[in-house]
């Protein structure tokens, strides 16, 4: 999950791969409200979990991201 992470913060953030290990927070990526949100959005595109702002504030380092991120998909599915 973390190389999920990462790959979308390389590429939709330009993020440098220098700057990226699982301890990092995103506020040490220079990632503002703005782009915490986008992050977000983008997490949700390409893996189908809705990441809620809680999970992908400032002081949450990638491994949290990683591991909520995983805790999401390996829940079960609730029928609407």
């Amino acid at each position: 999950m973390y190389e999920n992470i990462r790959s979308a913060l390389i590429d939709t953030f330009r993020v440098p791969e220098d700057e990226l290990s699982p301890q990092a927070t995103l506020q040490e990526l220079e990632m503002d409200s703005l782009a915490l949100a986008e992050f977000a959005l983008v997490l949700e595109e390409r893996l189908g979990v809705k990441l809620e702002t809680e999970h992908a504030n400032a002081n949450t380092t990638l491994a949290e991201v990683a591991d909520h991120i995983e805790a999401l998909m390996a829940a079960p599915k609730v029928a609407s």
